[in-house]
């Protein structure tokens, strides 16, 4: 038995698709693929399976990342990236399997391209000295809908704006996580500048050091 992380993209209209319904559908993929997993003993089994970071409902993903069992250790890795290609729908796809090199508390960061429909210079630049700010107060709700005010600086690990275009390296992980969604909501609310429709994908996952997650 040996441990396999395989990396794929969700795009288009798979971006529509819940991290729990993703579970399901990964799960009849690989069955459909015929890959020889491990499956969890016990009364309820089931294939074992971990996400690195849940991507958020509506964000396309470049970097995804997922993690399971094979129980035949001579089933080739080449041959199970092009089995699941082989059975995927439009929108998503497999573009590298190997095992892994890190563990997912080694998660640290992930990196987000946000595109608005249309800006200006008056809206980059505001943006700009709204990121660049030493403190940025806002209220995050929690997993147990508990609301607490928190600090968004220090969770932002850096960022580049380009005409329509921010960049945006966020904290991530098991341990803090922050969504960018949050970071456009509170800089619409706090600097009175009427909303713009954006789109997001995460272009990126990396750990504790900065280094691709791998």
């Amino acid at each position: 038995m040996k441990n396999v992380r395989i990396f794929y993209k969700k795009t288009g209209r798979m971006k529509f698709v819940s991290h729990l319904d993703m579970t399901r559908f990964m799960s009849r993929l690989i069955k459909k693929a015929n890959i020889p997993v491990w499956y969890t003993e016990g009364f309820n089994q089931h294939l074992y399976m971990n996400f690195a970071v849940p991507l958020s409902l509506g964000f396309e993903g470049l970097y995804e990342v997922m993690d399971f069992r094979l129980i035949d250790d001579n089933y080739s890795l080449e041959k199970c990236l092009s089995e699941l290609n082989a059975v995927c729908p439009p929108d998503i796809s497999f573009f590298h399997i190997a095992e892994p090199k890190s563990a997912s508390k080694d998660i640290g960061f992930a990196e987000f391209k946000i595109e608005f429909e249309n800006t200006s210079k008056v809206f980059t630049d505001k943006l700009t000295e709204f990121l660049k700010r030493d403190s940025i107060i806002c209220q995050k709700t929690g997993k147990k809908g508990k609301i607490k005010e928190i600090d968004i600086i220090p969770k932002i690990k850096g960022f580049d704006i380009n005409e329509n275009c921010l960049t945006i390296c966020l904290v991530a992980g098991s341990e803090d996580n922050l969504n960018p969604t949050l970071v456009m909501d509170t800089f619409f609310e706090q600097t009175n500048t009427p909303p713009l429709y954006y789109t997001v994908t995460r272009t990126l996952i990396l750990d504790k050091n900065g280094n691709k997650y791998e």
